[in-house]
């Protein structure tokens, strides 16, 4: 049993590895495609770099000090029998003078990542703020919605006299398409808030309903815990709307859309 613990935890720890493995490449490789320019000068570096190292291995160019020699003189000279070996001091190889340049080279390297590091961060940041700021602007317009929409129905059961129309009057056609038209572009919990004013207003009674909400858009609507007993909601749209804890006893639900329309 152990052993089988051990194998599923090591397999799940290389799977963890592999995923972060896969995410490195495909964030560098969205990377290159970004700079194609830079990305081709990489390649070809690294491509005259691989031949060199080749050519280095095959014949031997001390002058490289890449094969581990350095070039150096020995001079042998004879005076009044007395021999003299003269070693002229070692000469700056390739190596060298690479590694001098080695650390500037790596500071721009690194200055040049920093400063993309730092733009993508701003980038990040920038479109977060962007995305805060338009979800913000929605959420005003949808408040501004739902306030407009009562204070219209206000006028309508205070100037228009809506609760004591009768079926055929114009008064209840236009509270339906105010209604209609708010729901469409609301939240779920402003839809909640709209059905919930309906009903306290006695508007959508069942037997005596004076807004029809056949075709409402009520799908996501937030209900939770909602009182809405004997309530006509005979047609309305109410896919995936949280009902849970919600009090529908005696409410009339014939031809309710449960399903997205198609």
């Amino acid at each position: 049993m152990a052993s089988k613990f051990g194998t599923r935890w090591q397999k799940s720890r290389f799977r963890s590895w592999w995923m972060k493995i896969k995410s490195g490449f495909h964030w560098l490789w969205q990377k290159m495609g970004q700079y194609p320019f830079i990305t081709t000068g990489i390649i070809v570096i690294l491509i005259a770099l691989t031949a060199f190292v080749f050519l280095v291995h095959k014949f031997g160019w001390d002058w490289t000090g890449f094969n581990g020699e350095y070039s150096k003189t020995t001079t042998t000279s004879t005076t009044h029998g007395i021999t003299t070996a003269t070693e002229q001091p070692l000469t700056k190889t390739l190596w060298d003078w690479l590694q001098l340049l080695i650390v500037p080279f790596m500071l721009v390297i690194g200055g040049f990542w920093l400063s993309q590091l730092q733009k993508s961060r701003e980038q990040r940041a920038t479109t977060q703020r962007d995305k805060t700021e338009h979800e913000i602007a929605t959420d005003n317009q949808r408040a501004a919605a739902l306030q407009v929409y009562i204070d219209r129905m206000s006028e309508l059961f205070m100037e228009k006299h809506l609760r004591d129309s009768q079926p055929e009057d114009e008064v209840r056609t236009i509270a339906r398409v105010r209604t209609l038209t708010v729901l469409s572009g609301l939240d779920p919990m402003r839809k909640g808030s709209i059905l919930l004013f309906l009903h306290e207003s006695g508007l959508i009674d069942k037997g005596k309903h004076i807004v029809d909400l056949r075709k409402a858009y009520l799908n996501d609507a937030y209900l939770h815990d909602a009182s809405l007993s004997n309530t006509d909601l005979s047609g309305a749209i109410l896919s995936g709307a949280d009902l849970s804890g919600a009090i529908l006893s005696g409410a009339n639900l014939s031809g309710a859309i449960w399903l997205e329309p198609t």
